[in-house]
C-alpha cells in the first residue's frame, strides 16, 4: 500500500468505479486527483485507487478499480467434451451452454463483491462499444449479488483526459441492454457453429490425412480465408494476353500516350500504325486547369488498420494493440470507432494547440492555428459513440516504448493535423496531338501549394513537366509500335483484405484484425511482409466447399448474421429469435455436409495431392503455380454448379499443338506495292491484308489437316460473306445462337426462339437442303411435342423452328468475300470499330505474335 491516507469522513458516500483495464483505472484516478491512495486487492494486477471528489455538488469518496475484459465465458458443460461421443448436430442445435465466471477471474469477482457491499453507487467505465456494454452488465450482475440496492450508472467517454472524464461524470446514463444482448447472441452463434463444424471437419479429415492441427471452422474466419483463396485462384489461373499500342515521342523526349490506350489485335494496331505514320504532329489542344489533391477524412478504425498495414508495415492486429496501449496511457482517443467525421462539440483548435510545442510538427501546428486551419471533411460514417481517432496529449519519440508505438502515434497525429489543413493545390496541363486520324496526349502537373502534404508524409503527388506548346503548333515526333501484356491480379495485401471484409460485413471494426490473425494461427494462411497467401490446407478446404456447391466460404452468410445482430442492438428483434433462426439455417448445411462425407474426403484429398508442390512462402510466378485439376467428384455431384479448374497449361495446350509452319511469309500488295500483313482468323484461315486495305487474300499454303480440324464445328455458309456459321453463346440472353466465324468483320447471326435452351451440332444432314442437323434442348415449361429428335436450322428450311438471317442495318458494316470486300468497295472507314477494343478478334498464334511489322511513310 502506497500513499495511503485514511478518510476523515467515514460517512461519505462511497462510489465504486470499474474500468475495463488496470491502465484505464490508473489514468482515471490520475485525472481526477494526483493525491490518490493505492491499495492492494485479491488480484495483484487490479489495484484499488481511492480519492475524494465532488460529484454533482456532493462530496464522495471514489473507489476506482478494474477488471481485465470479460468476467464470464460461454462454454459447453463437461459432458460434451468428448468429440467422438456427440453428434455435431446435437452440439449445434440442442446442447445446453453455460455462461459462468471464468476460473482465472474469480479473484476479480471477489474484489467486486467486497467493494460493492460497502459502496452506495456503481459507475461503469467499460470501453464504449458493444463488448464493453456486455462487460458492464457482467460487472453489474456480480455487484448486485453483493448489494442488490446499489445504484448503477454508465460513463461514456472517448479519451482518458480531464475534459472527457469530467464530461462523462456530468452525463451519466444507464447501460444499454440491447447492445449487451447483441454480444451474447454473437457469442452463442459463434460458439455453436464453431464447435459443431470444427468437430465435424476435424473428425472427418484429421486422421484421414494425418493433419497436425484441428481443422477449425469459424463463421468469420472461413469467409476471411475465402477472400484470400479467391485471389490466389485468380492469380494461378491467369493467362497473359498480349496487346499492342502506338507511342509518340517528341524531340524533347516527352512521351505521349495513345488515346486508345491499347488493343488486343496486332493486325489492327499495325494497320492503324501504317495509316498514321509520319514524322510530324499537330497540337490540337492545350488545356490547363486548377486541380486539388484532397486531404484525408478523419480516421476511423478500419482506415487506421489499413494505413498501419500499408504505410507502416505493421500488421492490423499489432497496430490495434499499440493503439490501445496509447489510449490507455492517455495519448490518443478511443481507437475502436466507426466514425469518420468530427462532431461540432469537439474543439479541434484546442487539440492542435496541444501539439504546438512538438519538436517535429510544432511549427506546422502553430501555422494551422494562425492562418492555415480548415475544418475537416465530413465522412458518411457515425457510430454515435466515439469521435474519429485523434491525439489527446503530445508525445515525443523518446516517450514511446518502442519504434512501432512511436510510428502509430505519429500516424494518428499527422493524420489529424492533415485533416485540419487545406487541400493541396496544383495546375494540370494536358497536350493533345493529332497524327492523321489518331490522337495522343500527355498530362503534366505543377504543385502550387502543398498544404496538407507538408505534414502528411503518407501521401504523394508527383510533379511532371510538359513542353510549352501552343494550339496549332507543328512538332516533330517519332512513332513506334509497342507491345505489352496484361498483368495478373496483385497478391492479396492485408490492407486490401481489411477493405473487403469491411465492405462485405465480415466482422466489425473492432474484430476484423482478429479474424485475419486467426486464419494465420489456424495455419490456413501465411503472411509474408504485407502479402497474405493461403496454405495448402486453406486452399484445399475452400476449394472442397466450392466444388461441392457449399457456400460456407462466401461472405453473405456472415453478413446476414451481422445484420441480425444489429437488429438486436437496435432493439428490433429479440436475442433468442435471431439465434434460433441462424442455428436452424446452419443445421441444414451441416446435415448436407454429413450426407456428403465421402465426397468431401475425396475432394479434399484430391486437392491436397494437387497442391503437394505448392509453396505458400514463395511469390507467384509462371513456374511456381499450383496446378489444380478438375476433380472427379465434380462429375458425380448432381445439381451443383460446375467449376472450371483448367490450368494455364491446359488452356494453352490447344495453341501449343498448332502447326509451327502455318505462317507463310508476307506478300506484296498488287495494287500499292505495300508489304502485306499475315493474320490468322478465328476460323483457322490465314489471310494476307494490305495495310491500306487494298487487298485481302487467303493464304493458300496453310496446312490442310489443320484446316479440316478447325472446320469440324462449321454449320453452313453465311449468306453475307460465304464463311461458315458456328454455334456461339450470348452472355446477354444466356442462350446459344448461330454466328458468323468472321466476326467482327461480319456480324451475321441467327437467333432461335426463347423456348430453345441449348443447341448441339450432330453428324447428320438435312434431307431437304443438305445442311447439318442440330439436337435441341427446350426449356422445362415448353410443352410442345416434336415428331423428330433433330432439327435443321437453315433459314426457311424447317417449319417447326423458324429461323432467319439477321438483317444488317449498319451501313458501315463491311463484309469480306473471297479476295476482296463485298462488291469491291469499302463502305466504312475501317473494317472494325476504331473506337472500341475488340477482344474477340485477336491473334492467338504464338509464332505470328512474334512477327515484326515494318513501317513506311504513306
Amino acid at each position: 500500500m502506497n500513499n495511503f491516507k485514511t478518510s476523515t469522513k467515514s460517512d461519505k458516500i462511497k462510489v465504486l468505479n470499474v474500468a475495463e483495464k488496470p491502465s484505464v483505472a490508473r489514468s482515471i484516478a490520475n485525472v481526477l486527483s494526483k493525491d490518490h491512495r493505492i491499495e492492494e486487492t485479491k488480484s495483484p494486477f487490479n489495484k484499488l485507487f481511492k480519492l475524494d471528489y465532488r460529484l454533482k455538488d456532493v462530496e464522495v469518496e471514489m473507489w476506482i478499480t478494474s477488471v481485465t475484459g470479460h468476467l464470464k465465458s460461454l462454454k459447453y458443460p463437461q459432458k460434451y467434451q468428448s468429440w467422438e461421443k456427440w453428434d455435431p448436430i446435437i452440439i449445434l442445435k440442442e446442447a445446453e451452454i453455460e455462461n459462468n465466471i471464468s476460473t482465472d477471474k474469480q479473484n476479480l469477482e471477489l474484489n467486486l463483491k467486497n467493494f460493492a457491499s460497502i459502496c452506495n453507487r456503481l459507475i461503469l467505465w467499460l470501453d464504449c462499444d458493444r463488448e464493453g456494454e456486455n462487460i458492464a452488465f457482467e460487472v453489474m450482475e456480480v455487484c448486485r449479488e453483493a448489494n442488490p440496492n446499489i445504484q448503477v450508472n454508465r460513463a461514456h467517454f472517448s479519451a482518458v483526459t480531464y475534459v472527457d472524464v469530467r464530461r462523462a461524470l456530468d452525463t451519466l446514463k444507464y447501460p444499454d441492454e440491447n447492445l449487451s444482448n447483441s454480444v451474447i447472441a454473437r457469442q452463442e452463434i459463434d460458439l455453436r457453429i464453431g464447435a459443431s463444424f470444427t468437430r465435424f471437419q476435424t473428425l472427418l479429415l484429421q486422421k484421414q490425412f494425418n493433419l497436425s492441427s484441428i481443422v477449425s471452422y469459424g463463421p468469420c474466419q472461413i469467409p476471411t480465408l475465402g477472400f484470400v483463396v479467391q485471389r490466389q485462384k485468380e492469380i494461378d489461373s491467369f493467362v497473359k494476353e498480349q496487346f499492342w499500342f502506338i507511342q509518340s515521342e517528341d524531340d524533347q523526349k516527352c512521351i505521349y500516350n495513345w488515346d486508345r490506350t491499347h488493343l488486343f489485335d496486332e493486325l489492327i494496331v499495325a494497320l492503324l500504325f501504317e495509316r498514321c505514320y509520319q514524322e510530324s504532329a499537330t497540337v490540337i489542344n492545350v488545356q490547363q486547369k486548377d486541380v486539388q489533391k484532397w486531404k484525408p477524412y478523419p480516421l476511423c478504425t478500419i482506415e487506421f488498420e489499413k494505413l498501419a498495414s500499408k504505410k507502416l508495415k505493421i500488421s492490423a492486429h499489432k497496430a490495434m494493440e499499440l493503439a490501445e496501449r496509447l489510449y490507455n496511457k492517455g495519448y490518443i482517443s478511443y481507437p475502436r470507432t466507426e466514425t469518420n467525421k468530427f462532431p461540432p462539440t469537439i474543439n479541434l483548435q484546442t487539440i492542435i494547440r496541444d501539439q504546438q510545442n512538438h519538436p517535429v510538427w510544432g511549427e506546422y501546428a502553430t501555422n494551422l492555428i494562425n492562418f492555415a486551419f480548415e475544418y475537416p471533411k465530413a465522412g458518411n460514417k457515425d457510430d454515435k459513440a466515439h469521435p474519429p481517432i485523434h491525439p489527446v496529449k503530445m508525445m515525443i519519440e523518446s516517450e514511446a516504448q518502442n519504434r512501432q508505438e512511436w510510428d502509430v502515434y505519429q500516424l494518428i497525429a499527422r493524420h489529424f493535423l492533415a485533416c485540419c489543413s487545406k487541400n493541396a493545390k496544383g495546375s494540370e496541363t494536358t497536350i493533345t496531338l493529332q497524327i492523321n486520324d489518331e490522337t495522343f496526349s500527355k498530362t503534366g502537373l505543377v504543385i502550387k501549394e502543398k498544404n496538407y502534404l507538408e505534414i502528411y508524409i503518407y501521401d504523394e503527388w508527383s510533379q511532371s513537366q510538359v513542353p510549352n506548346y501552343q494550339q496549332g503548333d507543328s512538332i516533330k515526333i517519332k512513332l513506334t509500335l509497342q507491345k505489352g501484356s496484361t498483368s495478373p491480379p496483385k497478391p492479396m495485401t492485408e490492407a486490401e483484405l481489411i477493405g473487403l471484409m469491411d465492405k462485405n460485413g465480415i466482422g466489425t471494426d473492432a474484430t476484423i484484425h482478429e479474424h485475419i490473425n486467426t486464419i494465420q494461427d489456424r495455419e490456413y494462411a501465411t503472411k509474408r511482409g504485407q502479402i497474405i497467401k493461403p496454405t495448402k490446407i486453406g486452399l484445399a478446404l475452400v476449394e472442397s466447399y466450392e466444388i461441392l456447391g457449399f457456400t460456407l466460404h462466401q461472405p453473405f452468410l456472415r453478413a446476414v448474421m451481422e445484420q441480425r445482430m444489429n437488429e438486436v442492438a437496435l432493439g428490433k428483434k429479440e436475442k433468442s429469435q435471431i439465434v434460433q433462426a441462424t442455428i436452424n439455417e446452419m443445421t441444414i448445411i451441416l446435415k448436407q455436409l454429413q450426407e456428403k462425407q465421402n465426397l468431401i474426403i475425396k475432394t479434399f484429398g484430391s486437392y491436397l495431392e494437387a497442391l503437394k508442390n505448392y509453396d505458400e512462402d514463395n511469390d507467384n510466378d509462371d513456374n511456381n503455380q499450383p496446378r489444380i485439376p478438375l476433380d472427379e467428384a465434380e462429375e458425380t455431384t448432381q445439381n451443383q454448379p460446375k467449376v472450371n479448374k483448367k490450368t494455364k497449361n491446359q488452356r494453352n495446350k490447344k495453341s501449343d499443338e498448332q502447326p509451327k509452319n502455318s505462317i507463310t511469309p508476307p506478300s506484296i500488295c498488287q495494287f500499292c506495292n505495300s508489304l502485306c500483313v499475315t493474320n490468322k482468323q478465328l476460323n483457322g484461315k490465314l489471310i494476307q491484308i494490305c495495310p491500306k486495305l487494298c487487298q485481302i487474300q487467303e493464304d493458300i499454303n496453310q496446312n490442310s489437316h489443320h484446316q479440316s480440324t478447325q472446320n469440324k464445328d462449321n454449320c453452313f455458309q453465311c449468306n453475307l460473306c460465304q464463311n461458315f456459321m458456328k454455334i456461339r453463346y450470348s452472355k446477354i440472353k444466356k442462350t446459344n445462337f448461330l454466328g458468323c466465324s468472321s466476326y467482327p468483320q461480319c456480324n451475321q447471326a441467327i437467333f432461335l426462339p426463347d423456348t430453345v435452351k441449348s443447341i448441339k451440332l450432330i453428324d447428320k444432314k438435312c434431307t431437304k437442303c443438305e445442311s447439318p442437323l442440330f439436337s435441341l434442348q427446350f426449356n422445362e415449361n415448353y410443352n410442345q411435342v416434336h415428331q423428330t429428335s433433330f432439327f435443321c436450322l437453315f433459314p426457311g428450311c424447317q417449319y417447326i423452328i423458324k429461323t432467319d438471317w439477321k438483317q444488317n442495318k449498319d451501313s458501315n458494316q463491311t463484309s469480306f468475300v473471297g479476295k476482296q470486300q463485298n462488291k469491291g468497295e469499302n463502305t466504312g472507314k475501317y473494317p472494325f470499330n476504331p473506337h472500341q477494343q475488340n477482344r474477340n478478334f485477336y491473334n492467338k498464334d504464338k509464332s505470328n505474335n512474334q512477327q515484326k511489322f515494318p513501317y513506311y511513310k504513306n
